[in-house]
């Protein structure tokens, strides 16, 4: 039998969940710190004969080092099991792991080193994540210097990283203040920190990286209904919590960034579900800002708080154009409602432009909607009908028209756009028939998709559908997306250029962005056999696969119509090309 260390400076908790794979990443992380005086405790919690051989074999290569426990049944979510990870801790600090991600060689003696020097309860460091330009940080702005602060009075933008995984915590701190994960809900990480932030004395913050987040991570969707309530439960406790504790202006900043960040992310993120899951969604979140000072909305931003009044209202299509108009990163803005105007002032259309509150959160005059040149706008509109005939597909769909600007006197026309939500100016063009009536702007293209679209099915495996308009001198960007009864369940077959074995058919779908898709998937027994492997190798060998020469694509024709006969049909002579412009939001 191997030694057992008598008194280890650190205990890494790692729950085993996910793959074998992932699990022994993070364990060998944890193994191979320039601190040697590390343990690691698992959890396998009810993983199955999988996950038990491979803990089996994580203990029998370090038994001296490694210690495992298992649950017997799913919590439903990580509590529980980090709970059991601290009983069995040894070690004087405490750090916790996700299996899949790993810690950075010099993390256990960065975050140590600085707990010890400064006698410091808690450490925070940084967490790192890989994505498509690299290394992404997250919450850049908590950690670009070393810091000491006597307390979370004097940094509570602390609170706005409530991951448990990226911090170090002194075990009898810990046991000192019987601080535990709640158990059965998701989330528990918010409670957990907002917790150790309010009682630890002091707090340090190192800029050095300490984990990297595995790219392969699989969460529950943010729109789960499951996950969202159980979430909002956790936001309730932590605002009792640290009223409680005395710390009102603490909890509104984590309802504040509920407000003005968490919830317009899910409601971007809600166009992709049914319209029932929409309302269902939205009537959760109601009843948890219904409970919150109204005067938090002036906290959470301009547009968030449209959104929030609009989620108030329960106008579940108002809220999900508000969150359109937030958009995350560097996004464009996108205008996908029809604002109204009162007296000279412009709103966000609701119910409540007969209140003070609602004149003054949704007074919008100042965004300019009816001065900006149009070419600036980014609307927002509907796909309302996608029909197969034959080969053809038959798209049609409606436009945002902001104060009238677009009508018949502008001269509307127009293409669509299908592009490489990945690749930056590789589309593909079909030809629109634009119509101007009442105010209402509509829109139809008929195009064949296996010969226009022609993938290579690996790195160009979805496309995003996009409307270019032209009134008189300006061109105005569409973004389009469907509200989930014009595109289910519909199939195109495609023709990728690394033949069938990259796939066979294309999918309609909403993005996460909102944006409406198209994506390469896998029906026949050729391509489900092939893709997977392909798209393995892809990931290995990186994104820099070469595009076959493209050629043009035939004119697009229907099963009832022959080659060139009907006039809408010739027009269109459709053929990839790099237009210039980015993909959109991806």
């Amino acid at each position: 039998m191997g030694r057992v260390l008598p008194d280890p400076d650190v205990t890494v908790v790692v729950v085993a969940r996910g793959g074998p794979q992932g699990l022994a990443r993070s364990v060998r992380s944890a193994l191979e710190q320039s601190l040697p005086g590390v343990e690691v405790v698992i959890v396998d919690e009810a993983g199955g004969p999988p996950a038990a051989r491979a803990t089996a074999r994580l203990v029998a290569g370090a038994r001296d080092r490694v210690r495992a426990f298992a649950l017997q049944e799913r919590s439903g979510g990580d509590g529980r099991a980090r709970n059991l990870g601290l009983r069995y801790a040894r070690g004087r600090y405490v750090m916790f792991l996700d299996a899949g991600d790993t810690l950075d060689p010099h993390a256990c003696k960065t975050m140590v080193t600085a707990a010890a020097q400064a006698g410091a309860d808690l450490v925070a460091g940084r967490s790192v994540q890989a994505s498509r330009g690299g290394e992404r940080t997250r919450f850049p702005h908590l950690y670009g210097e070393r810091r000491l602060h006597p307390s979370i009075a004097d940094a509570p933008e602390l609170l706005d990283d409530a991951m448990a995984a990226d911090k170090c915590y002194r075990r009898a701190f810990l046991e000192r203040q019987h601080l535990r994960f709640v158990c059965r809900l998701r989330h528990a990480d918010l409670l957990f920190t907002a917790a150790a932030y309010a009682s630890a004395r002091p707090i340090a913050v190192v800029p050095d990286r300490v984990l990297h987040r595995s790219a392969d991570r699989a969460g529950v969707p943010p729109t789960d209904l499951g996950d969202f309530a159980d979430r909002l439960e956790i936001l309730r406790r932590t605002g009792a919590l640290l009223r409680a504790r005395g710390a009102e202006h603490l909890a509104r900043r984590v309802e504040a960034r509920f407000t003005g960040r968490v919830l317009p992310r899910c409601l971007r993120e809600l166009r992709g579900r049914e319209p029932g899951h929409r309302d269902a969604f939205v009537e959760l979140a109601r009843g948890y800002l219904a409970e919150l000072d109204e005067t938090l909305l002036a906290d959470a931003g301009r547009i968030p708080a449209i959104a929030a009044l609009m989620v108030l209202e329960g106008d579940t299509a108002a809220a999900m154009a508000a969150a359109d108009y937030a958009p995350r990163g560097a996004g464009r803005p996108v205008l996908a409602i029809e604002p109204v105007e009162r007296d000279g002032r412009v709103y966000w259309p609701g119910a409540h432009l007969g209140t003070p509150l609602g004149r003054r959160v949704l007074d919008i005059t100042d965004l300019g909607l009816g001065t900006a040149p149009l070419g600036a706008l980014r609307l927002g509109g509907e796909v309302t009908r996608m029909r197969r005939a034959g080969r053809a597909l038959h798209v049609s769909g409606t436009v945002a028209n902001p104060l009238g600007r677009l009508g018949p006197g502008t001269g509307l026309s127009g293409v669509l756009e299908i592009r490489d939500r990945h690749r930056d100016g590789r589309a593909f063009e079909v030809p629109v028939t634009v119509g101007a009536r009442n105010g209402e702007i509509t829109w139809d293209a008929v195009f064949v998709p296996d010969a226009v679209i022609r993938p290579t099915g690996l790195a160009d495996r979805t496309w995003g559908l996009w409307l270019r308009l032209r009134a008189g001198a300006s061109t105005v960007e569409i973004r389009l997306t469907s509200d989930g009864t014009a595109h289910r369940g519909l199939v195109l077959p495609v023709r990728p250029r690394l033949t069938r074995a990259a796939g066979d058919r294309l999918e309609a779908y909403v993005a996460p962005t909102g944006e409406l898709a198209l994506r390469v998937a896998a029906e026949g027994w050729p391509a489900r056999a092939a893709l997977p492997a392909l798209r393995r190798a892809r990931r290995e060998i990186g994104s820099g696969i070469p595009l076959p020469a493209r050629r043009p694509a035939p004119p697009c024709d229907d099963h009832r119509v022959r080659r060139g006969r009907d006039p809408r049909l010739q027009a269109c002579r459709f053929r990839g090309r790099r237009t210039g412009r980015g993909p959109g939001p991806s």
